[in-house]
């Protein structure tokens, strides 16, 4: 009889206990997760910081939880599982009465995007680990990776940027700060402007001959095309990721210089059918938010590339243009060497060309090939990883 009566007491708490963690196991139990930054560039570490809130007396033997996030954010000292594009980060907590643990994941950012993490399930157990409960939480934690600027002087391709005005061909009215020599009085002209040196060197009214001018502004053009014939789909994202950069470069090169910069690609943003066309602005807002847009760039086109030049050849005004492509084709080549009788200065940075296919190059066209730069610049970190692979 107390064999008996002593299993009916441990069923019974086992019953209780069981009924209890039920009833009031996930109660009071808060959980947080947000970046500790909510934007980084490419290459940095960050922190992803959980923390978990018992704030009753029933203590929880046993939680989990599991991050989904983009395989993109390699989470240190993690046995996480990268199926795709996800990854998924486990986390183990016990929980005492009354208790509050602070987790901090280190995070290395291995790619410009964006990133979020929506919901995170809280699962736990009884005591006896018998019953599961659990409770989905919104968390919505959110990180914006800026794609790193690469120094234009490694890459050759230096924007060789003048300060001050440049001198045009046409425009409506003359510089008067601009002087580029002297010529004879016509008589319409007014008397501040006669040169009287001269006019004692001719022995003839002379006066100043003022050119005209126009500030600089660069136009950064983008093909979010890697092959002349695709779908609208980029296939080879590498070579897109490092032109992103190159942009990038640009954009960051303008700080220095003060110069406005524009952004012009045929892809879309949020679902639309427009190509990406940015406002000519200059200064340190308005490149982190040209930044922000590259950050933002789908593997998506609207169009083909040399369609969007010609959509876009009146809006291209600006006194220096970079276009930014995978690949070369008559087409570009064609807009780049319009746009140079025009009285601008075009420059071509190709990402899927070697140096030892530039003799093929147009000789009247600014070309940079960039193949080989990239090529050794992402040769450490795969020789690095055969060292692992190795190990």
């Amino acid at each position: 009889m107390e064999f008996i009566a002593l299993l009916i007491i441990i069923g019974a708490a086992v019953f209780i206990q069981k009924g209890l963690y039920r009833r009031y196991g996930m109660r009071r139990l808060d959980y947080r997760c947000y970046f500790s930054t909510i934007e980084a560039y490419e290459g940095d570490e960050i922190e992803l910081i959980e923390e978990v809130s018992n704030s009753k007396w029933l203590p929880l033997p046993w939680l989990r939880t599991e991050l989904a996030t983009s395989k993109w954010l390699d989470f240190a000292e993690s046995q996480s599982v990268v199926t795709d594009q996800t990854r998924f980060v486990p986390s183990f907590f016990t929980m005492k009465s009354y208790h509050k643990v602070v987790r901090r994941w280190r995070v290395k950012c291995l790619k410009r995007g964006t990133y979020a993490v929506d919901k995170v399930v809280v699962v736990g157990t009884d005591l006896l680990g018998m019953g599961d409960m659990s409770l989905p939480v919104d968390v919505d934690a959110r990180l914006t990776v800026l794609p790193r600027p690469l120094p234009l002087e490694e890459m050759a391709v230096s924007s060789r940027h003048l300060t001050g005005d440049l001198v045009v061909r046409r425009q409506l009215l003359s510089d008067p700060f601009y002087i580029a020599g002297v010529r004879e009085y016509t008589g319409l002209e007014p008397v501040n402007k006669i040169n009287w040196l001269a006019t004692a060197r001719e022995k003839k009214l002379m006066v100043f001959q003022n050119d005209y001018t126009t500030s600089q502004s660069i136009a950064v053009l983008l093909n979010m095309q890697s092959r002349l014939e695709e779908g609208n789909t980029s296939l080879d994202r590498d070579n897109i990721e490092n032109c992103i950069r190159v942009c990038a470069s640009y954009f960051d090169d303008t700080l220095q210089s003060g110069i406005p910069v524009r952004f012009l690609s045929n892809t879309s943003l949020d679902g639309t059918e427009q190509p990406v066309v940015s406002n000519e602005a200059w200064g340190q807002e308005h490149v982190l938010e040209l930044l922000r847009l590259l950050a933002r760039l789908e593997f998506t086109t609207t169009e083909g590339f040399d369609s969007f030049l010609n959509g876009v050849d009146g809006a291209v005004t600006a006194t220096d243009v970079v276009i930014v492509t995978c690949y070369l084709s008559p087409g570009i080549v064609a807009f780049a060497r319009k746009k140079q009788d025009a009285g601008l200065h075009v420059r071509i940075a190709v990402l899927g060309l070697r140096e030892a296919d530039a003799a093929d190059l147009p000789a009247d066209c600014d070309v940079y090939c960039l193949y080989d730069y990239f090529a050794q610049r992402n040769r450490p970190a795969q020789r690095q990883g055969e060292e692992k692979d190795g190990q």
